[in-house]
């Protein structure tokens, strides 16, 4: 099962003072929570920060640039805290072959990488990876997470990833920016959580819920195809535009 979208916390709303800040335009709404140790254990959330973009299917279809400005400011956020130097890592999580689960990899495919030229100094340095799930290379996602890790030696890691929510009208409709880490293929227990502590270096999570989870089924948009495709698309964009230019 994937993890579960930030707003579907079962104690959000008992709990006012997590909202930080809310702003409302045409067509989106841009929500700033932050979750304290004490809330840990309410929450079932990590401690960090949490950003809300939700979005109408006016904005999707015929204004994604409002979108992504949006986005591109949240983001910037995180970066100005976090980035100094040393190369970005940007990791697709998901199976490519499952289409609802092929969220990462489809937004990392639409990104450009730059960590190979080393004789232009003044290009930030971006890496991209893809880790395939564990049914196909028989080496859980952590692992092999780790030895990109090692290798690179990154100060930030952004990490892509589908996500799954229990209200049908977030369903391909929020999306979701936290630095609180996130456990690839959550349902195995041999995957462990990556967050700041695994390698003591930043983490900034991009989730969009593209299941929505009722009683026992799960269930996704009758366009999951083309939205998805509209989503990877100002993911990519965006955070090209924003780690490069």
């Amino acid at each position: 099962m994937k993890q579960f979208l930030f707003l579907d916390a079962a104690k959000l709303k008992e709990n006012p003072k997590l909202l930080v800040g809310e702003k409302h335009l045409k067509e989106q709404t841009i929500v700033h929570y932050q979750v304290l140790e004490k809330d840990r254990k309410t929450l079932k959330k990590e401690p960090g920060d949490y950003f809300m973009i939700e979005y109408s299917d006016q904005i999707l279809n015929k204004n994604i640039s409002a979108l992504k400005r949006e986005l591109k400011k949240v983001v910037n956020l995180f970066l100005k805290k976090y980035h100094k130097e040393k190369p970005i890592l940007v990791i697709g999580l998901g199976n490519e072959s499952i289409l609802v689960d092929s969220f990462g990899s489809k937004v990392t495919n639409k990104m450009i990488a730059t960590n190979q030229y080393n004789d232009f100094l003044t290009i930030p340095k971006v890496a991209l990876f893809n880790p395939d799930v564990t049914s196909k290379t028989g080496i859980p996602s952590f692992q092999l997470i780790k030895m990109v890790v090692n290798e690179l030696n990154p100060d930030l890691i952004i990490m892509i990833d589908s996500l799954a929510t229990k209200n049908i009208n977030y369903l391909n409709r929020v999306i979701e920016i936290s630095d609180t880490g996130i456990i690839p293929g959550s349902a195995l227990r041999t995957n462990k959580e990556i967050n700041k502590q695994t390698f003591q270096i930043p983490i900034l999570s991009i989730g969009i819920p593209f299941l929505y989870q009722k009683e026992e089924g799960l269930f996704s948009h009758i366009y999951l195809d083309q939205e998805m495709e509209i989503l990877s698309k100002l993911i990519g964009e965006s955070l090209n535009e924003t780690l490069l230019f």
